[in-house]
């Protein structure tokens, strides 16, 4: 039994050995097939290519002009290039460069493993695969790219010594801001040439690389300089720089001299453009700028030097440190035909608190539009306390009861915050986000209608909500890009293709525009008041906690056929606000950018003219359609929406009775009451048998009730007629339904 279970296990050791000997085979015939397909396979790449690997995006304007300079001229030959600049990009992106043949299998063992621990922390390309990924492949994730990628190093390592790989590589590196090569970066991050540079900047270039818009030094400085501390550390580990060095250097910090006016160039819109193209076609912006793309955008040049000149205008600006940035966007097409700014700066990521510039949108617009006020609505504007809310106007002023278009121009907030209450935050939110105003849970509050939100608000994002007021209540995002086409005439994106959102309706839209060009000529943004052309216009300051400073102050504004916005950030003075700098900045930019003056806004169907009363709504705030036969200085003229129309009438000048009057007699005294129509005045008329007819009373625009009493003839009785009546336009007497009462004797005959 023994012996036959021995034969067994024989017999089965040696057809599993006879299997992994099968299975070795294979396996090596495999690894054969597959190094030599890797080593042998493929084509010889093309050399030509090496040196035109910057973008070859083409950028245009309005005009179809080209405008974009991303195409570098700074190309960089090896000679020039310092040590210490080579040997950070090795010690971070690729530490065997050196001793490898294109593909580093040390490297490559390690990312599998990491990769079967659920690790992604680090890549297995070289410098080289990275330069022939980025010269002849698109960034697809496919084994089929990689293996062609892996072909193409271990062929370019065969044709090129790692010097003239290097001098490729470091010339081909897309950096952000619209730079490409080392030499670019440089001088755009550091205002320096290559040999200039220290350790701790060749480190932040070695950095920036792996994610150009994370580690952008302008743009996220704390980033980018952590990552540049990380690949100096690596150069200490590598003995690329000396301990001394390293100890300099790992505490210090970079001055970034990209604090330059970029306004007179296109830079700036480039820059936004290309984050806008990146959304559009869902690739970053390594992948966008490798391919052969023609963008038509919205560009005006003139329109851009008279915006940048505003915006570097020192005169505007109390600190040097003060951010800033002007936008101007054509209504029509959503179409941003200029951006300024004295930083560097990306409008979808800069998020700010609006403050005021929010009301118009996620306050007044919305209860226009669900009929919940009309711009003459009354508010009583006091100080009030909703929950443990307690918000206060500026400068702790109330002006009592208020319309609504006064509560706009003044910029008032207890009425704002009464009226999202009325609307609620969640009905607000909504229209915010039909605009692209994403607002959070935590913003579902009375504060939004002051503008608090949680993480603020993209510029460009609220600039968008304007536009929408601009078309009647349609809205598109504000946009840099026109079209997109590639290198075959194919258009791939036609801004033209977006469908509008309606947001309002028109006639809410249209009112609210009424609104803010009275707000434009009487109210925070005044300052446009002498402006010779319709213009709509609301401001927005917002104060630090501390109350003695401003962090940010707006001015928005739209015509027929533009809108703008202006903007300055940063720790300005309390007496600085949006309807001073940042209004005098648009007021000063539109005296020169229209040669012709833009047409008035047109009044769509469904906005009704009507007149109201005018002592009812200055007296008892009520809004009442005026008598038909209302003389005009008693009426006011109005614009509603249908929506928000009156109902009720005032019936004071149609039918001019006293309907309540009493008169009771004792003995030779009649008293009269009747209740005092305060737009009329009451005469009363006393005829006697012997004395005839006399005025004993006359009396206009009395209040309350009336108990007068009148003397009357005891002998042979009186006659006594109280009539109503008013004062017409012609200063004429319209007399009304008189009442009359016929006083007895009260002497008796017998």
């Amino acid at each position: 039994m023994k012996k036959n279970n021995r034969n067994m296990a024989k017999k089965v050791f040696k057809s599993m050995a006879a299997v992994s000997m099968i299975m070795m085979i294979i396996s090596l015939l495999a690894l054969s097939i597959f190094f030599g397909m890797l080593y042998f396979g493929g084509e010889n790449p093309d050399m030509s290519k090496l040196k035109s690997t910057q973008s070859s995006l083409t950028v245009l304007d309005n005009d179809n002009n080209i405008i974009n300079n991303v195409k570098t001229d700074k190309y960089v030959d090896y000679e020039q290039i310092p040590q210490l600049l080579s040997d950070a990009f090795v010690a971070v992106e690729d530490k065997r460069f050196y001793t490898h043949h294109g593909i580093d299998y040390v490297r490559i063992a390690g990312a599998m493993l990491n990769n079967l621990k659920g690790n992604r922390t680090q890549g297995a390309s070289t410098i080289t695969q990275q330069l022939v990924k980025n010269t002849y492949y698109s960034n697809e994730q496919t084994f089929s790219r990689k293996f062609k990628e892996m072909q193409g190093a271990i062929k370019l390592e065969k044709a090129l010594s790692k010097d003239e790989i290097m001098e490729y590589y470091l010339n081909m590196l897309y950096f952000g801001s619209g730079e490409y090569g080392v030499k670019n970066a440089s001088l755009r991050f550091f205002d320096k040439s290559l040999d200039e540079l220290n350790a701790l900047e060749c480190a932040m270039l070695a950095g920036i690389v792996k994610s150009p818009t994370k580690y952008n030094p302008i743009n996220n400085y704390d980033n980018s300089i952590a990552r540049a501390k990380i690949v100096l550390r690596l150069m200490f580990e590598q003995n690329k720089i000396s301990e001394n060095i390293y100890n300099d250097y790992k505490n210090a910090d970079i001055i970034i001299k990209n604090n330059i006016i970029e306004n007179n160039t296109a830079n700036l819109y480039l820059q936004n453009t290309i984050y806008e193209l990146c959304k559009i076609l869902n690739c970053d912006e390594k992948q966008l700028n490798q391919r052969a793309l023609r963008v038509e955008t919205f560009f005006d040049s003139n329109t851009q030097k008279l915006l940048s000149s505003s915006i570097i205008n020192d005169s505007y600006y109390t600190d040097s440190k003060t951010q800033s940035v002007g936008i101007v966007c054509d209504n029509s097409s959503r179409g941003i035909k200029a951006i300024a700014s004295r930083n560097s700066v990306n409008i979808y990521e800069l998020k700010r608190q609006v403050g005021s510039t929010i009301k118009p949108l996620a306050c007044f617009a919305p209860a226009l539009d669900q009929g919940l006020i009309s711009p003459y609505t009354k508010i009583l504007d006091e100080p009030t306390t909703f929950g443990d809310y307690a918000p206060k106007n500026y400068k702790d002023r109330y002006y009592g009861w208020t319309n609504v278009s006064d509560c706009v121009a003044k910029s008032l907030n207890i009425p704002s915050v009464k009226i999202l209450q009325q609307l609620s935050p969640q009905t607000s939110r909504n229209y915010l986000q039909k605009m692209n105003i994403i607002t959070q849970e935590s913003d579902n509050n009375l504060a939004l209608s002051l503008g608090g939100t949680t993480y603020g608000i993209p510029l460009i994002d609220l600039l968008g909500g304007y536009t929408t007021l601009a078309n009647y209540g349609l809205y598109n995002a504000p946009t840099f890009v026109k079209r997109i086409l590639d290198d075959t005439g194919k258009v791939l994106y036609d801004s033209n293709n977006r469908v509008p959102t309606r947001v309002f309706d028109e006639q809410s839209s249209y009112l609210m525009t009424n609104i803010l060009i009275d707000t434009a000529k009487n109210g925070t943004a005044k300052k446009l008041s002498d402006v010779n052309f319709q213009i709509a216009c609301k401001t927005g300051t917002v104060s630090m906690e501390n109350k003695d400073n401003n962090s940010d102050i707006f001015s928005v504004g739209y015509t027929a056929n533009d809108s703008f916005l202006f903007w300055q950030g940063g720790c300005l003075p309390s007496s600085q606000t949006g309807g001073g700098a940042t209004t005098l900045q648009m007021k000063n930019f539109l005296s020169n950018y229209y040669n012709n003056t833009p047409q008035d806004f047109y009044q769509p169907e469904g906005i009704v003219s009507a007149n109201i009363d005018r002592y009812a709504y200055e007296h008892t705030n009520e809004i009442l359609l005026a008598s038909n036969n209302a003389p005009q200085s008693s009426i006011i003229n109005c614009v509603f929406s249908q929506k928000c129309m009156p109902t009720d009438r005032d019936t004071t000048y149609d039918r001019m009775t006293i309907d309540d009057i009493t008169f009771k007699q004792n003995s030779s005294n009649v008293s009269i009451q009747f209740t005092y129509n305060p737009k009329l005045g009451y005469k009363i008329y006393k005829r006697d048998f012997f004395k005839g007819e006399s005025l004993i009373y006359d009396n206009k625009n009395n209040l309350g009730f009336a108990d007068i009493n009148i003397d009357v003839d005891s002998f042979l009785g009186s006659t006594i007629t109280v009539v109503p009546y008013y004062i017409d336009d012609n200063n004429l007497e319209i007399i009304g339904t008189p009442s009359k009462y016929r006083a007895s004797s009260t002497i008796s005959f017998r």
